[in-house]
Formats: structure tokens, sequence, C-alpha cells
């Protein structure tokens, strides 16, 4: 998606899977997703650090540059949102829900991971004003709505997903959500990028249906 951002020419590895030889070669522990310059001249990982990095070396807006305190804000968000919200929620989900087989079932960690994505995103959300940084849109408003995504996705989105139940007192915060993401969701590049990851999709599913026969 920073990519669709900033308009810049790329070419998207579908072949390359967590832990494989391929993913190892531009991270130590071979997860993804890495970005590679040059053929491997230069590569960096972790999502929170690629954008950041990509911000800075288009001049782009997205990631702020002069401002110390609009920094601080962006750093901090961008942490928070890593750290907190990924490390401690989703991917806590992830490991023990869709990867229980390799992991082991872990329902109480699950559970508190959730309570842990609920009151990250509940402070998260008191910050937007529209976005996370302000009046304008960042790189830390990609890396929020992904994981907003990927909770959406999970069964977690219940605070913003129509038809949901919510109490009176978080109904602003399920419109103020909902509203964000419309706006997010609503921009090019995001559909590019879902368009595209869609179109990949189908791609791999034919492949399998190949090897298969």
């Amino acid at each position: 998606w920073m990519l669709e951002e900033l308009g810049v020419t790329y070419e998207h590895d579908t072949v390359s899977m967590p832990r494989s030889n391929g993913s190892r070669k531009s991270h130590p522990l071979g997860k993804i997703p890495s970005l590679v310059i040059n053929d491997g001249e230069f590569s960096i990982y972790e999502s929170a650090a690629i954008n950041s990095f990509l911000g800075r070396q288009y001049g782009s807006s997205l990631v702020p540059a002069t401002d110390p305190f609009l920094l601080a804000l962006y750093d901090q968000t961008i942490l928070c949102l890593m750290a907190e919200m990924d490390a401690q929620g989703l991917w806590i989900h992830r490991k023990h829900e869709a990867l229980a087989g390799l992991f082991g079932e872990a329902p109480v960690a699950v559970k508190h991971a959730k309570n842990q994505f609920d009151q990250v995103n509940k402070a998260l959300c008191n910050q937007l004003n529209p976005f996370l940084l302000g009046a304008e849109f960042s790189a830390a408003d990609i890396l929020y709505v992904h994981c907003l995504d990927w909770a959406e996705a999970i069964g977690w989105g219940e605070a913003w997903v129509e038809g949901s139940d919510t109490n009176e007192k978080d109904s602003e915060m399920k419109m103020k959500l909902k509203d964000y993401l419309e706006k997010c969701r609503s921009r090019p590049a995001y559909q590019k990028t879902m368009e595209k990851r869609s179109q990949e999709r189908e791609i791999a599913k034919k492949n399998k249906g190949k090897a298969r026969l």
C-alpha cells in the first residue's frame, strides 16, 4: 500500500514464503515482508521500518520530516501499533488459533490478546482527528488500517462493523472508526493494493489446483 501511495514501481514476490530460503535472504528469521532494493544491494524488514524508510527516501509527507513533535507522535504511534496491537494482540490470535497446529492452542492467551487489542484500539481511536497524526493521512494510518483489516477478518471488528452489537457508550467510537475506515479504504492506492492482492490469491488458487492435478 505504501508503495502504491508513493507511485513507485515495484515487483511483489509472491513465491517466497515465511522461513523459506527466499525469505531468509532478506530477513535473518525468514519472516515477511522485506523490502529489497537493487537485487539485494540493500534490504530492510519490519513493516513500520519499511514504510518509514520509503517515506523518507522519496520525500513523502506520509512520514514527518522536520517537525520534531509530529515525528515523535509518529514514532510513538507506529511503535504502539506494532508492539501493542500487532504483536500482543493479533499475532497471539494467529499463533494460537490459525496456526494452533504448529504453536499449540492457548485459549486463555487468545482471550487476553483480544482484550489487549480492544484497549489499544480504543486508545488509537481517541487519537483520530480525523487521522492518527491529525489532519493529514500518514504511513501510521497504513499500519493501523492493516491491523483493523486483519482484526475484521478474524471476527474482532465488532467495534466498527455494521450489524454488530454495541452499547450507547461505544456508538461514538463505532461511527468514528467507520468514518475513518471509509476515508482510508476509499484511497486509490488502498483499492489498487486490494485489487492486486485479490488477483494474486486467484492465481495462487489456480496454481494450487494445477499442482493437485
